[in-house]
């Protein structure tokens, strides 16, 4: 069996910190571009829609008040570089793990980087799209994009753990290392690339995460209160501002 060293694993792990420079690039653009519509916009702006779209209320106008929702991008764009920087630190290997762990783990970290930077490229897009409606159009502001903006998120993180996962596969055939029949009778326990843990036989709700995600738990989707337990999330995220919206 093949064996692979702690520098092989971590190697081009800097693509991973592209999306945060990149988010930031889009907030600071927008920033620009509201600097240049500054001077233009009335002296009392919108500052919150309801669900209508209608705006609900309004403020004088000020740099906070214009480009706060930027600066919060911003802040979230910093702090989601953050979670990424220590989430090999969260993600404590187990003693003495095999060589297929050693990469699984490194696949897993790999995919959460990955989903936070996609997530927070999203976020300042979200972000910086909003803004600018809120300058061009502050009569209405849309939110259906919002609605479907939940959805491409999850999509877009489970893309990246399925990555993450498909990364740590390939690296491992190439040096030649295979899973024991424990091992691939967990991987199989795991759903999205990791995200989920799909085990019937087990009566928990929620379980540990896998490994090389960071610290927290994850729902075992394969128990009947798991299966409740998403569902009902994806109602609240989808299903209730959507309801909101056609309601008013």
């Amino acid at each position: 069996m093949g064996t692979v060293t702690e520098q092989e694993l971590t190697r081009r792990r800097w693509h991973l910190w592209v999306a945060f420079p990149l988010a930031a690039v889009i907030l600071l653009g927008t920033h620009l571009y509201g600097l240049s519509l500054y001077a233009g916009l009335p002296d009392t702006i919108p500052t919150h829609w309801g669900p209508s779209g209608a705006p609900d209320a309004f403020d004088a106008k000020s740099p906070a008040t214009v480009f706060g929702m930027l600066w919060i991008g911003l802040g979230m764009t910093a702090l989601m570089a953050f979670l990424a920087a220590i989430i090999p630190a969260l993600s404590p290997a187990r003693a003495e793990p095999s060589q297929y762990r050693r990469i699984q783990r490194e696949g897993m970290i790999r995919g959460t980087m990955g989903g936070l930077g996609i997530t927070t490229v999203l976020l300042a897009a979200l972000f910086s799209s909003l803004a600018i409606e809120s300058w061009l159009r502050p009569e209405y502001m849309g939110g259906w994009f919002a609605v479907l903006f939940a959805a491409i998120i999850l999509v877009a993180i489970a893309w990246a753990f399925w990555r993450g996962s498909r990364w740590a596969a390939q690296r491992a055939e190439t040096a030649g290392i295979r899973p024991d029949a424990d091992e691939a009778a967990e991987d199989r326990l795991w759903l999205w690339g990791g995200i989920f843990y799909n085990n019937p036989a087990d009566p928990q709700i929620m379980v540990a995460k896998r490994e090389g995600t960071g610290t927290g738990l994850t729902v075992n989707v394969g128990s009947r209160g798991g299966k409740w337990a998403v569902a009902v999330f994806l109602l609240l995220l989808v299903g209730l501002p959507a309801g909101l919206m056609l309601g008013t």
